[in-house]
């Protein structure tokens, strides 16, 4: 049942009251006469908010960032902060910094776990670089990194350098996104 369809629910279909309540923990809308339940696994649409100290109840982030094809991984792992700092905000102790550091050193390692992860990593930071460097807009960054995997799903990469077939992408992508670059701007 969609929400649209709980709200127009006005009275108890046993007893003809109106006094509803609608419990969001297990998502039922009850009568409070004689405790039938309406609905129940009604979905709650409102926010989800996470808070786990006060600074973070100003910024009510609700998820992490979106997707996206500019990361070998879409973006999708886990990075162990850099900042020597617990989930609070407090630094970590001196006992505890070169456990982090071997840590990240181990997730760095799992997150680009072969050699083709690997070189798409490195093309899509050199793909990201010249991008930059010729001020192109975020749509052809990622036409540019699709054309990328699409070489090396096809098995087009072997042989070649990361930095031509990254040019190369880049270049077509320009071409399909209709943005005027030469050849020679881009190599």
């Amino acid at each position: 049942m969609d929400e649209q369809q709980v709200e127009d629910i006005v009275k108890c279909s046993d007893c003809a009251s109106r006094n509803l309540t609608r419990d969001e923990t297990r998502g039922e809308v009850i009568c409070d006469d004689c405790g039938l339940v309406l609905e129940d696994n009604v979905i709650d649409q409102g926010a989800e908010w996470r808070v786990f100290s006060p600074e973070q109840g100003d910024q009510r982030a609700r998820t992490g960032a979106p997707m996206t094809v500019m990361l070998h991984d879409k973006g999708l792992s886990t990075d162990i902060d850099w900042q020597n700092k617990d989930y609070s905000g407090k630094t970590i102790n001196s006992r505890y910094r070169s456990q982090f550091y071997r840590m990240r050193k181990w997730q760095k390692r799992s997150r680009v776990s072969n050699a083709t992860e690997r070189n798409l990593a490195m093309a899509l930071a050199e793909l990201d670089r010249m991008a930059s460097r010729l001020e192109l807009p975020k749509s052809v960054r990622e036409a540019a990194a699709v054309n990328y995997k699409k070489a090396v799903d096809k098995r087009l990469i072997r042989g070649r350098s990361i930095e031509g077939v990254a040019a190369a992408s880049l270049y077509a992508a320009c071409r399909q996104c209709g943005v005027p670059r030469t050849l020679d701007e881009i190599g």
